[in-house]
């Protein structure tokens, strides 16, 4: 199979340095289809942010995007001979009763977390932003998005409740699940976009590329 080669694509990996402010391996992945030329510069933002100051988990995902590209644009816009490119990205699950959860602090909180979620629905929320930074000072432009996409669970068995968090899978989740690997067995249905439950919505990412492009931004 050809690789994908989007002109737009090309010409911003050409006229920009792009940079990953994540270090999820997931995101790079899946960017990696659009053969963007990017580099990967983690945040170092703590992700500390009061989940009660927020009005719903929609203001509290994107705000964690925006912190997380700001960040890494901060470091990088002074040591940069073109326009940079940063994004951020940041990914929850929220439970059917509207608690926002993130990853587990160890295998019991991950198999706590799956039996609230076993046979109900939950919410995934991935924020996205984008800040495109000129070589003057001041010319700035933010893009944020946000993707949901709707997952119900099966009833979890011990059984497979057990030997999921055995497979170490669920450490390093929001949710304590990937529907790409091992939970594809208990998951029944999503609604929305499959892979803003793996942790980057694809679609709306390029949208959000293609509409900065129209605009004379990228």
């Amino acid at each position: 199979m050809n690789p994908l080669l989007v002109p737009l694509i090309e010409s911003i990996g050409h006229n920009f340095r792009v940079v990953l402010a994540s270090g999820s391996p997931r995101r790079k992945e899946l960017l990696d289809r659009l053969n963007l030329s990017y580099e990967v510069i983690p945040s170092n933002f703590a992700e500390d942010l009061d989940k009660s100051k927020f009005a719903s988990a929609a203001d509290y995902v994107i705000s964690n995007a925006v912190i997380k590209a700001q960040e890494v644009y901060q470091r990088v816009r002074d040591q940069s001979d073109k326009p940079v490119l940063v994004i951020g990205a940041d990914t929850v699950v929220v439970s059917s009763d509207g608690v926002i959860l993130e990853k587990p602090a160890s295998p019991e909180d991950a198999a706590d977390t799956l039996k609230g979620l076993s046979g109900k629905s939950n919410m995934v929320y991935t924020g996205v932003c984008l800040i495109i930074g000129g070589t003057e000072a001041g010319n700035v432009t933010i893009e944020k998005a946000i993707e949901s996409t709707e997952v119900t669970f099966d009833e979890l068995d011990d059984d497979m409740l057990q030997a999921y968090v055995s497979t170490g899978e669920p450490t390093d989740k929001a949710g304590s699940y990937a529907y790409q690997s091992y939970a594809c067995f208990f998951i029944k249905e999503i609604k929305g976009d499959f892979y803003n439950v793996v942790g980057f919505p694809c679609a709306r990412f390029y949208q959000m590329l293609r509409d900065l492009h129209r605009r004379g931004v990228l």
